[in-house]
């Protein structure tokens, strides 16, 4: 007599448990091996930075102090994690190659996610007290560096809310796990031997030096290599201090925008108007223009108001972080310095557009609307970016975002195509280029 249903799949069950369990306990310890394979390699490549560390003027007593001992931080994102753990060494574990498949990576999220405006709100009202609380050291700054205090400040609120945010990790960890797994190894090895001079120099103690997951430290977030350079003691108390003490973070902020090209008479850029059936494919740094040409063009600042007289000669160039599907903004080359900070439109656009609310006590809401647009997995923009690449485009770093040079190149593919001009990325021309792409490979 036949089972019934129900009972069946209760047997296979109980029956398959032990084999499951056994193998998840087998998928453990390959982990488990894998795992101390890596760590004794990461051991191994940590005591061959002395003579790099030796060089640069860090002691014995100081290197074997921070680096004896030092783990790997497995939880930090965008690892690679070695394959083989080492040369002769076990293979990747399936369950950790999973975790590094392009299919786990974020989305590539709409613009206007980045811009809520209750955040904005909040930053900018925080901003204003934190201005009026120290006017006087921020207008001793704004002197000394030519950046506005409204820039500086918005920046504190963005990087950690004003210092509220808690940094979590050890630097030294983070940096080195970055170092020796990560996606830019050579950048964070050097970026290792110089967070172990801050600490021979005695500028911070270990303990002091919390960081982001990338291994951004203090107030405004400076990696190890940004506090060498551009860290200042500008509360006169011979330490430059940007982990305990605001105005040395702030006036180091400062000084690194002013070191890197920030230019005191101009602004970060101007939200503007564009007109019917403009060309989108005119974005971009390169694509940079007159202030006084781009008005030939028909482009116009928001709510009617003229460009400054005197800045009609200024280079600006055409930023249009949704595309046509949102507003459009004329950036000049202090948004490009802003975006050394951080290296995204977005960001640049945050930071610009909260300095001009705490400054101007202007309102969140940007004029243009930021009109409905699709999200993709970060690896179909990736793979979409590979395949015009392959076709000849220069779309810029294949990283799954869509910069300026992405967005330009979709708006000539649109062209060729006949779709509706837009220069954002849509599922009917990513899922035609990569269809195109497939049957061309088989």
């Amino acid at each position: 007599m036949s089972l019934p249903r129900r009972a069946l799949i209760l047997l296979v069950l109980m029956l398959a448990s032990p084999l499951l369990s056994l193998g998840a306990a087998r998928a453990q310890d390959e982990v488990a091996v894998y795992k101390a394979a890596v760590e004794a390699s990461f051991a191994k490549w940590l005591q061959a930075l002395w003579p790099d560390a030796e060089a640069m003027g860090i002691s014995r007593a100081v290197f074997d102090a921070n680096v004896k001992g030092l783990k790997l931080v497995w939880a930090l994102p965008h690892l690679v994690y070695p394959d083989p753990a080492a040369p002769g060494g076990p293979p990747l574990p399936k369950v950790l190659a999973d975790q590094m498949k392009p299919s786990r990576q974020p989305e590539f999220e709409p613009p206007a996610g980045y811009f809520n405006a209750g955040t904005l709100n909040a930053l900018a009202a925080s901003g204003r007290s934190r201005m009026a609380q120290l006017a006087p050291q921020l207008a001793a700054m704004q002197k000394e560096y030519s950046v506005p205090a409204s820039i500086v400040v918005a920046i504190w609120g963005r990087e950690t809310g004003f210092g509220k945010v808690d940094m979590p990790f050890d630097a030294l960890s983070a940096i080195a796990t970055q170092g020796f797994m990560g996606r830019r190894p050579d950048e964070f090895r050097n970026e290792l031997l110089v967070a172990l001079k801050i600490l021979q120099e005695q500028h911070a103690t270990r303990a002091m030096m919390k960081s982001s997951w990338a291994g951004a430290m203090g107030y405004t977030q400076f990696l190890p290599s940004d506090f060498d350079k551009y860290g200042v003691d500008f509360d006169g108390d011979g330490k430059r201090d940007i982990w305990g003490t605001v105005v040395d973070a702030l006036a180091s902020t400062a000084n690194s925008l002013h070191s890197q090209g920030w230019n005191g008479t101009e602004t970060w850029g101007y939200e503007v108007k564009l007109p019917d059936k403009f060309d989108c494919t005119l974005q971009g740094p390169d694509k940079a223009l007159p202030i006084a040409e781009w008005v030939k063009l028909g482009v116009a600042r928001v709510k009617d108001r003229p460009f400054p007289q005197e800045r009609l000669n200024d280079q600006a160039f055409l930023v249009l972080p949704a595309g046509l599907k949102g507003p459009a903004f004329l950036a000049t080359n202090n948004f490009s310095v802003l975006k050394l900070y951080n290296n995204s439109d977005v960001y640049a656009i945050f930071v610009g557009h909260v300095a001009d609310m705490i400054s101007q006590n202007a309102p969140a809401e940007f004029v243009g609307t930021w009109q409905p647009v699709e999200s993709f997995p970060r690896d179909r923009i990736q793979r979409f970016q590979e395949v015009l690449v392959a076709q000849g485009y220069d779309v810029g770093k294949v990283d799954g975002l869509a910069g300026f040079k992405t967005r330009r190149t979709i708006g000539v593919e649109e062209k060729k195509r006949g779709l509706p001009l837009s220069c954002y990325p849509s599922s009917a021309l990513v899922n035609a280029v990569l269809k195109e792409a497939s049957a061309a490979a088989n």
